[in-house]
């Protein structure tokens, strides 16, 4: 039974004692590749032996058997130096320091930079000037997935929650389609069958919320 109980103590025990494989393999691939390259380095060792004691078989002098005494020796001195050695594990704490400082890094060479696919549920966002490089992919994805019929079966077996989440990006869009938002307002100026399909697929919505309110 563990004598320490404080939790802080059993986190820095953990951190200082826990060990994290880095060599950067998944999983699976280190449990299988690190048991194959042990395998093969015993192998190698059978195979550099045998090949040594081969020449010797059909002789027996003890001469002979004192050259492959050491001729054996130093091939398994050299096989065991040129064989397999797992990378070790290091410590949980300098891997947890490691991915932060990681981390921090990533966010701030990205800061202050325009995203290449900006969240369109964001309220600004139908304000934003229309960009056919940096929006034109992400609203054919988010009408692409409302208004299809692959996007309509996912609304069979929708909840409660989410049913009144789309009757409200439902509002968002009709009221940002028909006061003619920069964003969207220039996405239809290039795709122009979107706005009748979009605009149906609101109102089917918002009819549909009505409905269940009635009854």
């Amino acid at each position: 039974m563990s004598k320490v109980k404080s939790p802080k103590e059993k986190k820095a025990l953990s951190l200082k004692r826990d060990r994290r494989n880095i060599y950067g393999e998944n999983p699976q691939a280190s449990r299988k590749g690190i048991r194959r390259s042990k395998q093969r380095s015993h192998m190698e060792e059978r195979r550099s032996v045998g090949k040594i004691l081969s020449h010797f078989r059909e002789r027996a002098e003890e001469s002979d058997a004192m050259e492959a005494d050491v001729l054996t020796k130093t091939a398994l001195v050299r096989s065991k130096y040129k064989a397999f050695k797992k990378t070790p594990d290091r410590p949980l704490g300098e891997v947890v320091k490691r991915k932060l400082a990681k981390r921090e890094e990533s966010q701030s060479r990205w800061k202050g930079t325009t995203p290449a696919y900006p969240n369109i549920y964001s309220a600004e966002i139908f304000d934003t000037p229309y960009n056919r490089a940096l929006h034109k992919r992400t609203i054919k994805f988010q009408l692409r997935y409302h208004v299809d019929a692959k996007g309509r079966r996912r609304y069979a077996k929708q909840s409660k929650l989410a049913r009144t989440h789309e009757r409200k990006e439902a509002a968002r869009w009709r009221e940002a389609i028909l006061r003619d938002a920069p964003l969207l307002n220039g996405f239809f100026a290039e795709e122009p069958q979107w706005r009748e399909r979009m605009l149906h697929w609101c109102e089917k919505m918002l009819d549909s919320s009505s409905d269940s309110d009635n009854s």
